[in-house]
Formats: structure tokens, sequence, C-alpha cells
């Protein structure tokens, strides 16, 4: 028997969940699902060849050294242990697989596999699993020899971790080679760019694009005052030459004519009045866009008229003056002439000047093409500097993860030695026995449920109804568990399981109280508050969940009034749980308790007429805050529909473990057409 005894030796490694997200061009979603795919990757490089071999050479070496794992037989004549032990080393220190191009090695995998001891074998010879969806890893290995066990994954683990650090680190070296060579052909293209940018400015005589611009504007602007200046000083040399012309030609005494001193003196008004024009001019020429539009011409226009002015007085004043008539006509030639050369002279440069403003214009035109290259060039190497700075980034993080890559996965508990064997599977067929009547019994009850006309789960009420459920009320009924045949321990146990679900009841019961006196304590204090509590048979625990509200209210000062009209379910007279009143007291009681309608058949218009039950309640409402009606169950009578007449709202009392049919959802249509205000159902059960 002892042939057939496995032993068992574990072992567990850690894996940190991370990826090379930061130089990963995929998006986040890729990334968390390539962390989800890092473990499935992992859990294969144990079973790659070069892994598989690793151990199959270690156990040849320790086997041919020690004779103390494995009973290995060399069936060949070519080659020694010593050669073969030789060779295996060489293999693993070389991190190489075996060549079955070489004699040896082929020796070497035929003497493993005859031995049982082939890549196949050893690959079903142990387990790895991961923990749950955790960032641990199992790792088992069953052999006849608790030694072979604890050396085998011994040497899976290391051979495991060296091959996984040495595929990451080959994926590091492969992306960062790619990011180094990107990033060299960005820093080319952007140094491309810088030239290309140089030579362009260069071209066009452009160093900077806001200067340049600033220079045509200020340029512009200063020619057109040349040329505006120039004109105006040619119409008054040529209304100069004129006008000695004509002298010249039409005159013909020079003499002396005595005219009145009044022209003087107009005319050295006119200067002053010219030169404080002229100085207004001057003045404001660097305000102009504070001031109107048309300022300029109309002061151009004055200025116009005053020398005009001051040249026809200056011709009075030569005509009335005595001077010598040849003097006179030479000094007019005089000035006629100088007049012409001043004339000339401003010609030539007004037309200099529009010249150089035509070619400023045109230069201007060609700039903006220019200009909006070079901005063109400059977001381009915004753009390539960005980009070459992440690319920078990304290469200098990835020769980091090169130099630590595969620390991220490393053994946590080592190998252990297994001092008893592995028990058999007997206990395993047992368990899977126990397993599958559970799963039948499971599924009789599953089809017992789904075939069964009754609702025992709370989703098949929700299915078929049209008020949701809100909250859940459990009753859990009292069992003495004393029998005479029945042993004192299993009695004892009953008794124990009833009070631990009573526990386990009571909070959620609790729980749903509270929700429903909330929803009651929201309502609007003005309004008739009176709430009404009906369902489809008759329910004890209606009632009780109504006398634990007024307990619950009672603590507050909130008078409450429990209207109880279920004459299936008639009330104890004799109970002292609560106060119980009569009709016939309806007009004199003040405390919090039931009045009681429910000893003999009636509705409540047998008691009183509608008028005489809305001032009834409304008597009622002075006294209580909220009252509470309990109606006949709809199954049985029609009542409930009197009752809605007289209520503000309503709670649908649900029953787990009965049947919820058509009716109950024509009843509850017809209750959500009505003024009423639905809260909504709450569900209730006797656990057993």
């Amino acid at each position: 028997m002892s042939d057939f005894k496995m032993y068992e030796s574990k072992a567990k490694l850690q894996f940190e969940l991370n990826t090379d997200g930061s130089l990963s061009l995929t998006s986040k979603s890729l990334q968390l699902f390539e962390i989800g795919l890092m473990f499935t990757d992992l859990l294969e490089i144990a079973r790659i060849k070069r892994v598989l071999e690793n151990i199959q050479l270690n156990i040849l070496i320790k086997s041919l050294n020690t004779n103390k794992l494995y009973d290995i037989k060399l069936d060949n004549d070519l080659y020694s242990e010593t050669e073969i032990i030789n060779r295996a080393n060489y293999l693993l220190d070389n991190f190489e697989n075996l060549n079955m191009q070489r004699p040896i090695d082929v020796v070497i995998n035929n003497t493993m596999i005859k031995n049982g001891l082939g890549i196949e074998d050893i690959s079903k010879r142990f387990s790895i699993s991961r923990i749950g969806s955790s960032k641990y890893i199992n790792v088992s290995i069953e052999d006849k020899d608790p030694f072979a066990a604890k050396f085998i994954i011994d040497i899976l683990t290391k051979a495991w971790i060296k091959e996984y650090r040495y595929e990451i680190k080959q994926r590091y070296k492969d992306k960062s080679e790619s990011i180094a060579n990107s990033c060299d052909r960005a820093r080319v293209e952007l140094s491309d760019l810088y030239d290309s940018l140089k030579v362009f400015k260069r071209k066009h005589n452009i160093i900077d694009i806001d200067a340049t611009k600033k220079f045509i504007i200020d340029r512009s602007s200063e020619l057109q005052k040349e040329i505006s200046k120039g004109k105006k000083e040619l119409a008054s040399d040529k209304s100069s030459i004129d006008f000695l012309g004509n002298t010249l030609e039409n005159k013909k005494d020079f003499g002396f004519k005595s005219e009145s001193d009044d022209i003087h003196l107009s005319i050295m008004h006119l200067k002053d009045s010219l030169r404080k024009l002229q100085q207004e001019r001057e003045y404001n020429a660097y305000n102009l866009e504070k001031l109107p539009s048309d300022y300029t011409t109309k002061l151009d226009a004055k200025i116009r008229s005053i020398e005009n002015k001051i040249k026809n007085n200056l011709s009075k004043s030569i005509s009335s003056t005595t001077y010598d008539p040849s003097l006179t006509k030479q000094s007019i030639v005089n000035k006629y002439i100088q007049d012409q050369i001043n004339y000339v002279k401003l010609e030539a440069q007004v037309s200099t000047l529009e010249d150089e403003l035509n070619q400023l214009t045109y230069r201007s035109r060609q700039n903006i093409d220019v200009i909006s290259n070079i901005v063109k060039l400059e977001g381009q190497i915004e753009t390539k500097e960005k980009y070459y700075l992440n690319l920078l980034e990304k290469k200098h993080f990835a020769e980091l993860l090169e130099k630590e890559s595969g620390n991220n996965f490393f053994i946590i508990e080592t190998a252990n030695f297994p001092i008893k064997p592995k028990s058999s599977k007997r206990g395993l067929i047992i368990v899977g026995a126990s397993m599958g009547s559970m799963i039948l019994i499971l599924v009789i009850v599953v089809l017992r449920i789904i075939f069964d006309a009754k609702h025992h789960l709370p989703f098949q009420i929700d299915k078929e109804s049209k008020i949701p459920i809100i909250a859940s009320i459990y009753l859990l009924p009292v069992h003495d568990y004393k029998h005479k045949f029945k042993p004192r321990i299993i009695s004892k146990l009953q008794r124990w399981r009833q009070n631990y679900k009573r526990k386990l009841v009571a909070g959620g019961n609790t729980d749903s109280r509270k929700y429903l006196r909330r929803l009651i304590l929201d309502l609007d204090k003005d309004g008739k508050n009176i709430i009404t509590f009906m369902g489809a048979r008759s329910n004890h625990i209606t009632l009780h969940t109504l006398l634990e509200l007024q307990k619950m209210f009672n603590k507050t000062n909130i008078k409450s009034l429990i209207i109880y009209n279920d004459w299936f379910s008639p009330l104890d007279v004799n109970q002292k749980e609560y106060k119980r009143f009569e009709f016939k007291d309806r007009e004199t009681i003040n405390d919090s308790g039931v009045l009681d309608l429910s000893q003999e058949e009636c509705s409540p218009y047998d008691l009183l007429l509608p008028d005489d039950w809305f001032s009834l309640l409304v008597k009622l409402r002075q006294k209580y805050q909220y009252i509470l009606l309990i109606t006949p169950p709809t199954h049985q009578s029609t009542i409930w529909h009197e009752w809605l007449n007289l209520t503000s709202d309503v709670f649908y009392v649900y029953e787990l473990h009965e049947t919820f049919d058509d009716d109950d959802v024509k009843h509850q249509e017809y209750l959500l057409e009505t003024h009423c205000n639905v809260f909504g159902g709450f569900l209730t059960s006797n656990v057993k």
C-alpha cells in the first residue's frame, strides 16, 4: 500500500499587479484589460519548454550525482554520466534549450522520457492556481518521494521566476528601443522645423513678427500724414503762383493807391487766428481717437478759409502801399519764381512719399502670407516639442523599468516538506455525493416553488402586483418543542434555533416599523391623515404592526386611534394588551387605542351616514393626530370600497406564501385610480 502513497509539496508566490501604462499608447480600459490578462500569461510561462527543460536538467543532475532522487539509468554507449552532467550544467548556465540536432541532447531527452520524466509528464504532475482574484499563486506537486516533491517545487519556482524576468526584460527592452527610435526621429524632425523657420525668416527679412507689424503700421501712418501735409502745401503754392502770374499779366500800374489802414489790422487779426488754429491742430494730432471723426476735416477747412482771407487782404494792402513800381514788380517776379521752384520740389517729394507708401502697402500684403506661414511653423514646432518631451520622459521611464523589471514576482512561502502522505480520494467521492444530493434537493425545492400557485418569494409578488413592496414584517410563531418522547437536547436546540431566528427577524422588523412611521409623520399635519391598511385576507400581523406603531407614537406624545372593522377576525373583548373602545363611546374617547367595529358584520354606512362619518372623523382628528383603519379582506367583502371614500392615504398589505391572483390586481388598479395617496405595500409573513 505504501507504493500508492502520494506526498504533496506546496509553495506560494506573489505577483504585484502593475502594468507599463505610462509607456502604453492604449486607453485606460485596454490597460485594465491588460492587467486581467497578465495572470493568464504568467501561468502559461510556467509550462513553456525552457522552464520544463530546466526542471528536467536539474532532476537529471541531482539524480546522477547523488542517486537519492530518482533511479535514472542511461541507456546509451556514447556518453558517460560525467559528459551528460557537464552538458546539462552548460545548458543551465547559458539559459539554452535542448538542441535536437546534437546527439548528446537527444540522449538526454530520450533518457528523461524513458524514466517517466518527459516534458509532458512533468507538466501533468504539478498544479498552479491563482487564489481567487488576489495577487497570490499556489503551486503544488505530488510525488511518491517527499524529497522529490519538495525538490521539484523549489526548482520549478526558481525556473519560473527566472523565465518571467527574462521575458519581461526582453519586452521592456524592445519597447525601450522603440521609444528611443521614436525619440530620435522626433528630435531630428524638431531640428528640421527650427532650421526651416530660421531660413524662412531670413529670406523674408523678418526677425520679430510683432516688431515688423508695428513698424509697418507706424510708418504707414507717418507717410499718410506727410503726404497730406505736402498736398496742402502744393495747393497753397499753386494758389500763390496763379495769383502772382495773374497780377504780372494783367496789372499795368504799380503806383501808390491811398486806402484805409483797416486792411493791415485785419491781416494781423487773421494771422493770430491762423496761428491759434495751427497750434490747436498740432496739439490734438496725438489725441485724434478721442475726438469726433470729422474734427480734422472741419479744422482744415477753417485754416484754408483764413489763409484765403489773408491772401486777399495782402493783395489789397500791396495795391494801397507806396513803393517803387519797378522794385515792386521785380519782387513779385522773384516771389513767383520761388513759388514755382517750391511747387516742383513739393510735387517730387509727395510723389516719392506716395511711392514709398505703395511699396509699404504691397509689402504688408505680402507679409500677411509670410506671417501666416511663420505662425503655422511655430505651431508645428510647439506640437512637436510637446511630443518630443513626452517621448523623452517615456524613454527615461522605460530605461528605468528595464533595469528594475521582474521584481514584482517573487516567492513568499518556500516549498514545504510533506510529512504525511496525501489523503485518498475516498473523502472527495463522499463529499461529491453529498453535494450532488444537496443540488438535487435544491432542484426539487425550486421546481416546487415554480409550480406552486402560492407566492413563496417576494420577487414573485413584485412581478405581478401594481403596488411595490416598501417594507417587510415577519412574526415568529411560539413553539414549546416539549414532547415526552423527544430528548431534551433536541428540544433545547430547537428553542435555541427559535431564539436565534427571533434575533435575526427583530432587527428587520424594527427598521420596517420605523420606515412606516417616517412615511406617516411626513404627511401634512393639516391634512386628513386617515390611513387605511387593506389586504386580500384577514391578517393579525397588520393589527400587531399598528399597535407597535401606536406605542412608538405614544413615546413622542402623538395620539392615534385604530379603527378595526375586520369581522372575519374579531377582536378579543377580554384582552388587556391595549385599550379597546366600542362604537357607542365614539364621542367621549380621548386616549390612544382601538375602536372595535369587528364584533358584528357591518359596513361604516350601517352605523352612520357618509356626512355623519365625515363629521365624526373631523372631531376625532381634533383629538388624534392620526387615524388608522383596518378594513375587511378584499377576498371576502366589498366594504373596503366604502372605507376608501373616508380615507386620505393607503397601505396595501401583502402575505407571503399565499396566492396573488387577477382579482388582487384588479383591486389594486381600482385603488390606484381613486383619490387616495398610495404609499406602497408591506409584506407580512409568519416565519416557521
